[in-house]
Formats: structure tokens, C-alpha cells, sequence
């Protein structure tokens, strides 16, 4: 709000309307200006000379004078009223008084102005005699009202009678409010006696100064009250930026601190430190069991008994206070423990022997969470002050508790989702595995019965060396085959932590390509391999990232052809803020994923495959495959045409995350 006229002319304003109609401050207050509004009594605000307003806030009230009084004139009579009931400030009477006579006042009409408002100019055209023209010249950028040219007739038309003259004559000539560029106005005052004169300044010297003084003693008096008032509310004003900031402090425990321990701790120091409170407890409702039982309590000297940390209370026990705050949501204070019907043999009450409690509810989302419980074991009880700060704090309390309770169960169901997503990788990696060791067997059979069949002949051509040597070679390239075929496989089942480290990429994929030979071989499938030369170490668990490899290679040759092919690619790409990462591209020409599953197929469970002998499908595959990538703070992505294949690209960073 803008300081643009002194509260001198709103005093007038509201002991003229007051004393003509006696109303309620309201009908001329209420709804006046937010800040106005926001002021607890606003009007001592209005009546205070040493006050500004805007025009704006001034032009209201004198509209609603000029409603309550119906009388268009409404500001002509209170400027009248102003000035005969003296109610300027000391400094503006002494100006005012001092000058004595009109002409001399209006020489000094500016600086007389300057005293009430800065919403206008004042001119002095000319000063003859007895006569003189005076010029308002409005500002433009300020809300002024016809209301504000009546308040000033009446001034310059009463003025004398401050030092006992009598009205002038007063002619508007001109007004700004009527489309003129100002408001003019032409006054006449009688003569006077030279003798009088003097005679009259003599005395009015001597009714300035005691007038000035008795001015002086009021405002002396107005400011010691002042003083008061600015010390309590400056009292008042650091309690409540300790509220603030405690809340702020509670505000940053409920979005920092999770581990409910250590919130606990946290909240309570806050309030020892706003609150001066010397213990407290903390209950929770149990909604299973239906009871309250003990979470947590600070202040007890020494260890806290095993009594009170197993307290637990029904919920129907109505009688008891805590309960009783639990069903109704109300806090309920305790003066005197002693005079109260509260049980004194209570475990709580016997141990801790308080001779005040205060109980309040901890309320989240409409709810009823637990109850705080305050005691003082000094005489004055919990201050009045102690318990409002504390329903302020109270939702706040509730709020962090429950987000703590909250993600400590998060935590517990994070647990049983690693454990459930373990469970189904297995479940999936060894329904694969089964499938595939039904097809190594096969694969495994032929070496083995070549291997036999040496080993049977080779008594009866042991002296033959061509045949010595070319069997040995094949059965040894069989075996080691085999071997290898086998140590892959049971690296598959393994069940281990993820374990990161640098790891050769293109050894990796060998091995996988190694794994599904049996198949590619009985498919005539090609598998083509082009692997970055840049690439060597790249920073993963090699376990994870051989299940992914290995389920995305064993599904493009379930969807292959015959004859068909397979490309496995390697490649460094640099994504902009994001480093360097590796890519590794493996596409098939099979028959592609219609676009209507396509976003699909990395949910748990969706399976295109049709069960048989050989060929089935669990619907996790490429839902591990997917949650793999993410442990990597990696993605994989697919595109495919039905008809012309499918390519699953992977892409992880190629160095280990920032510590």
C-alpha cells in the first residue's frame, strides 16, 4: 500500500461518522484493503496521525461516509469537524497556530500541505489585502475523488477558527474534478486591528506553547505505550521465527531423514529446543491388534523400564486418556494430575510422577496415527504456549512418522521383490536350461557315441597309425567340445550376488554363441559376428549380461528359418552428458514381432512361443532381460517388421558409475 495521505484525515473520518451515527467500526472497515485488513485492530491504525494510507483506502472511506451520513457534503462537514475539534498533530498546530492570521497561513499553504498529503500541489496565484487565490493542482497518478476537493474547502474555509478567527468566504472557481486543469479557489477574510493583533499573538504565543506541551505529554504517553506494545510483539515475533524455522527443520527431517530411529530423535530435540518441554512420549495405534503401544519417549533419567517400553493399551479401554485422545481426535490437558481421575497406579504415571499432562493426537490424512504425550514435573504446568506450538507441529510430527513407517515397508517389499525377481529369473533360467539341456543332450550324444566307437575298436586297431591318429584328433575336438558345452551350461545356473567388474565382451558372446550351436547347427543357421576392435573391457556382471545375450540369440533362432541368419555387432556410441557407452546389436531375419505386441513383450509372463517338446517359452525372458539392462543403468530396445526379422539393441556404459 502507498503512503499518500496521513491517517489525520481517516481519525476525522471515523470520529465524525462515530459521533453523528454511532455504528460498529465495521460498516466503514471491513473489507478496505488487505493490508489494512491484515492489521489486528485496524482502527487504531486509521487514527493514528504519525500513519499513512493510500489515497485509494482514503477515497473508500470518505465514499462510505457520504452512504452512511447520505449526504453528498460528507467531506466539507468532517474537514469542518477536523478543524474545529483541533485534530492535528502538535507540529502541524504549531505550524498552523504560529502563523496567526490567514494571509500568513496561506503563504504557507505548501508546507502545511506536505504535513497531511502528498496527493496535490498547492499555488499560490496571488495574496492581496484581504484576498487571496489558491490553485490544487491534483497528481494524476494517484486515486483522487471529488471528496477530496470538499475535504479541502472545508479546511481552508475553517482554518482561522484554530486560533479563534472566524470562517472565510470561499468561492471554487474552478474545479478539477469538473474537467478543469485544477481546482481554484478564491478567499476573502476580514481585517483586523492592529492593537488586537498584537494583543492576540501575545496570547495565542502562550496557548501555542501549553497547547504543544500537553500535545507533547499525550504522545509521550501514546509512544511509552508503543514501546510496550513493539517489545511484546517483538517477543512474540522470535517465537514465532523459532516456530518457522523449527517446522522448516521438521520439513527437511520428513524429506531427509526416513530411518524411523533416528527421526524420532531428530523431532524431539527440535521440540526441547522450541518448546522447553523435558519429556515426552510417543504411541502408535497397532490397527491389527487394535491397541497403542510405546514407538518412543525422551527425558526419563536413566534406562527407560522394560514396563513402559512394553506399555500397550486397548483401544477400548475408553477410560484411558490416551485412548480416549486416540478415538474422539481432541488433545485433552491435564492441570493437576493429582485432582484428575486418572488412574495414579497407571505404569506411565507411577514412574514418571508428572503433576501436569497434555495429550494430543498425531493426525495424517484424516486419520488418527498415535498420540503425543507432554508432562511437567514442576507446578505451572505445560504453558499454554508449549501446547499451541504443538498442535502446529503435531500433523507435521504424524506426517514424518508415517513416512518413515512407510518406507520401512517399502524397504521390506523391495527385499521380497529381489528375492521374487531372483526366484523368477531361476525359475526362467532353468526352464531354459532344461530346454536347452534336452538339445545339448542330443548334441552331446553324437560325440559321445563317436568316442565310444573308437574306444571299442581301438584294441583291434591299436597297431593301425592312421587310425590311431585320426580318431584320437576327432574324439579329443569332440571332448573338448563337450567340456565346454557343459562348464557353460553350469555357469548358467549358478546363483550368486551381482558381482561388477571389467570383463572381455567379445569372450562373453562367444560363449553364448557356443551355448545355442546345437541349434544353429541342426537349423543351418549362420551366425555372424562383428565385434569393435575398440572394445575390449567393459565394466558389467558378466552373468546378467550372458542371461541377456543368451535369451535375445536363443529367440531369434526359435523364430528363424531354416538357412536363415544371425548378426551380432559391438560398437562404441557417445550420447551427449552421458559418456561413452557400448551398444551390441543382435538381429535375425526370421518372421518379426507384429507392432500390436510389440510393446509387449517385456511384460512378465507374455509369450508369443506355442508350447511343444522343444519349443516353449515361460514369459520372463525378456523381463529379466529388461530388468538386467536397468542393474546396468542400461536399456534395450527393439525394432522389428513382421516378415523381416527382429534387432534387439543393448546399450550399457561402457565405465563403472561415479562413486
Amino acid at each position: 500500500m502507498e503512503k499518500e495521505i496521513s491517517c489525520s484525515n481517516t481519525k476525522a473520518i471515523i470520529e465524525y461518522v462515530s459521533d453523528h451515527k454511532g455504528l460498529p467500526y465495521s460498516a466503514l472497515l471491513d473489507d478496505l484493503d488487505p493490508f489494512i485488513d491484515g492489521i489486528p485492530r485496524p482502527v487504531d491504525y486509521l487514527r493514528d496521525r504519525n500513519n499513512w494510507i493510500s489515497c485509494a483506502v482514503a477515497a473508500k472511506l470518505y465514499e462510505r461516509a457520504r452512504i452512511i451520513l447520505n449526504d453528498e457534503n460528507a467531506a466539507f462537514k468532517i474537514a469542518k469537524y477536523a478543524v474545529e475539534n483541533t485534530t492535528l498533530g502538535y507540529v502541524q498546530g504549531i505550524l498552523v497556530k504560529a502563523l496567526w492570521s490567514s494571509k500568513v497561513a496561506l503563504k504557507h499553504a505548501q508546507k502545511i500541505n506536505d504535513k497531511w498529503a502528498r496527493n496535490k500541489k498547492v499555488e499560490i496565484v496571488s495574496i492581496k489585502g484581504t484576498e487571496g487565490i489558491v490553485r490544487l493542482h491534483w497528481n494524476a497518478g494517484m486515486h483522487v475523488t471529488k471528496d477530496f476537493c470538499l475535504m479541502n474547502q472545508g479546511v481552508y474555509t475553517y482554518l482561522p477558527c484554530i486560533w479563534g478567527g472566524k470562517p472565510l468566504m470561499f468561492e471554487e472557481t474552478a474545479c478539477f474534478f469538473d474537467g478543469a486543469p485544477y481546482c481554484e479557489y478564491h478567499l476573502k477574510w476580514p481585517a483586523r486591528n492592529r492593537a488586537h493583533e498584537i494583543f492576540s499573538r501575545f496570547f495565542t504565543s502562550k496557548s501555542v506553547l501549553r497547547e504543544t506541551v500537553e500535545e507533547m505529554e499525550r504522545d509521550k504517553q501514546v509512544i511509552e505505550s508503543k514501546y510496550e506494545e513493539v517489545n511484546r510483539l517483538n517477543v512474540e515475533l522470535n517465537y514465532k521465527i523459532k516456530q518457522l524455522l523449527a517446522i522448516q527443520d521438521t520439513g527437511k527431517a520428513i524429506l531427509s531423514v526416513l530411518d524411523l530411529g533416528e527421526l524420532l530423535d531428530v523431532i524431539m530435540n527440535i521440540l526441547a529446543t522450541v518448546c522447553s518441554i523435558n519429556r515426552a512420549m510417543i504411541m502408535l495405534v497397532n490397527e491389527k491388534e487394535g491397541r497403542l503401544e510405546y514407538l518412543h519417549a525422551v527425558g526419563f533419567e536413566g534406562e527407560m523400564p522394560e514396563q513402559i517400553r512394553n506399555y500397550r493399551v486397548s483401544l477400548k479401554r475408553v477410560s484411558n486418556l490416551l485412548v480416549r485422545v486416540t478415538n474422539t481426535g481432541l488433545p485433552e490437558y491435564i492441570p493437576e494430575v493429582k485432582k484428575s481421575q486418572l488412574r495414579k497406579d497407571n505404569i506411565i504415571l507411577a514412574y514418571g510422577q508428572p503433576t501436569s499432562g497434555y495429550v494430543l493426537p498425531l493426525i495424517t490424512r484424516s486419520k488418527v496415527i498415535g498420540v503425543m504425550a507432554i508432562d511437567a514435573t514442576e507446578t505451572q504446568g505445560v504453558p499454554k504456549e508449549t501446547r499451541e506450538t504443538l498442535e502446529v507441529f503435531a500433523p507435521q510430527i504424524a506426517i514424518a512418522i508415517e513416512n518413515a513407517r512407510l518406507y520401512s515397508q517399502l524397504q521390506d517389499q523391495m527385499v521380497e521383490l529381489k528375492r521374487s525377481h531372483a526366484l523368477l529369473s531361476r525359475a526362467e533360467k532353468f526352464s531354459f536350461l532344461g530346454n536347452l539341456a534336452a538339445r545339448l543332450a542330443h548334441e552331446i550324444k553324437n560325440p559321445m557315441t563317436a568316442i565310444g566307437t573308437f574306444i571299442q575298436m581301438l584294441p583291434r586297431k591299436f597297431d593301425d597309425d592312421e587310425f590311431r591318429n585320426e580318431f584320437y584328433q576327432v574324439a579329443m575336438e569332440e571332448t573338448t567340445r563337450v567340456n565346454n558345452l557343459i562348464t557353460e551350461l553350469l555357469d548358467l545356473v549358478k546363483t550368486r550376488e551381482p558381482h561388477y567388474e571389467f570383463s572381455p565382451l567379445s569372450d562373453i558372446i562367444e560363449k553364448m554363441v557356443l551355448l545355442v550351436s546345437p541349434r544353429t547347427n541342426a537349423k543351418k543357421i549362420e551366425v555372424v559376428r562383428k565385434y569393435d576392435p575398440e572394445i575390449d573391457q567393459v565394466w558389467l556382471d558378466s552373468e546378467k549380461i550372458k542371461q541377456v545375450i543368451l535369451n535375445i540369440i536363443s529367440n531369434a533362432v526359435d523364430f528363424t528359418e531354416e538357412n536363415g541368419r544371425i548378426d551380432v555387432q559391438t560398437e562404441k556410441v557417445a550420447n551427449k552428458g552421458d559418456g561413452e557407452r557400448i551398444r551390441i546389436r543382435i538381429r535375425d531375419n526370421g518372421s518379426g514381432i507384429p507392432e500390436s505386441i510389440l510393446d509387449k513383450i517385456f511384460d512378465p509372463y507374455f509369450t508369443t512361443k506355442h508350447r511343444s517338446d522343444m519349443h516353449n517359452g515361460t514369459g520372463l525372458g525378456l523381463f529379466i532381460a529388461h530388468q538386467n539392462m536397468q542393474d546396468h543403468n542400461g536399456t534395450i530396445d527393439v525394432k522389428s517388421r513382421v516378415n523381416d526379422g527382429t534387432e534387439f539393441i543393448l546399450t550399457i556404459p561402457s565405465d563403472p558409475p561415479p562413486t
